[in-house]
């Protein structure tokens, strides 16, 4: 029941010029798999494209290879939807006022303020959770504020709404298709 998605890649060289009536074979660029991931629409995405060319090409392979995936998206499944838990150390930048150099944290012109629609300040010194202070009443907040403070980085399952469409429509796709 599991699968797996590239998920960082790294690149390296460069692509050739592109001519529309000579492409070229771009055999200078390389890329490398860094780590993988069960994103469920990533997942959804690709069996979509198994299915049709399956269904087109003939391909065994393809179409039980995009079933497969349709099986393990559902043994995902819970109350909400299809979901896999993942970690996030992207909420370190939470609490990052903006950095010149780095082009990190929330941009404030100089010399402006406001606020938000909740009555949040914005101005030079914001950051993304202090202009949405909402945050700290989410009941699941105390895993992000522990990993602001130095704990490990949170899990949660998101069930994103383009990855449920996505997983419908693969669904769809397959019971048109085959029935």
């Amino acid at each position: 029941t599991n699968f797996q998605i590239p998920a960082d890649l790294e690149w390296s060289g460069s692509p050739d010029t592109w001519n529309a009536t000579n492409p070229g074979a771009n055999a200078n660029l390389r890329v490398r798999v860094l780590n993988h991931n069960q994103d469920v629409g990533i997942a959804a995405s690709y069996a979509k494209v198994l299915l049709n060319y399956a269904s087109r090409s003939g391909n065994a392979q393809a179409k039980t290879t995009g079933e497969a995936l349709l099986t393990s998206l559902l043994s995902k499944q819970d109350s909400l939807g299809i979901a896999t838990p993942e970690t996030r150390a992207d909420y370190n930048r939470f609490d990052d006022t903006y950095n010149a150099t780095t082009g990190e944290g929330p941009y404030v012109p100089p010399g402006w303020t406001g606020r938000m629609p909740n009555g949040d300040q914005i101005g030079q010194s914001s950051t993304f959770l202090s202009m949405r202070s909402m945050f700290r009443n989410d009941p699941q907040w105390p895993k992000v504020q522990s990993y602001l403070d130095g704990g490990p980085a949170p899990t949660f399952t998101y069930h994103r709404f383009w990855a449920q469409a996505e997983i419908a429509t693969a669904f769809s796709l397959h019971a048109e298709i085959y029935g």
